[in-house]
C-alpha cells in the first residue's frame, strides 16, 4: 500500500517546482531549507517522545 502523502510534502513539491521556474533561486532555496529543517526537527521530537513513552511502561513476566 502506498504511503499517504502529507501536506508538508505537497508544499515542498510546490516549492521545488517554483525554484525550477524562478529566475533568482535564493528566496525559494531559503524557504525549502527552512521547511526541511522544521520537518527534521519535528520527526526527532516524535521519535524522542515515543522512546520516552516506552521507557515508562513496565513489562510483566509471564508464568510458564
Amino acid at each position: 500500500m502506498a504511503k499517504r502523502q502529507e501536506v508538508v510534502d505537497d508544499l515542498l513539491d510546490a516549492l521545488v517546482w517554483m525554484r525550477r521556474k524562478a529566475k533568482k533561486h535564493e528566496a525559494v532555496d531559503d524557504l525549502i531549507d527552512a521547511l526541511v529543517r522544521m520537518r527534521r526537527k519535528v520527526k526527532k521530537k516524535v521519535v524522542k517522545g515515543k522512546l520516552v513513552k516506552r521507557k515508562g511502561k513496565k513489562r510483566r513476566k509471564t508464568k510458564r
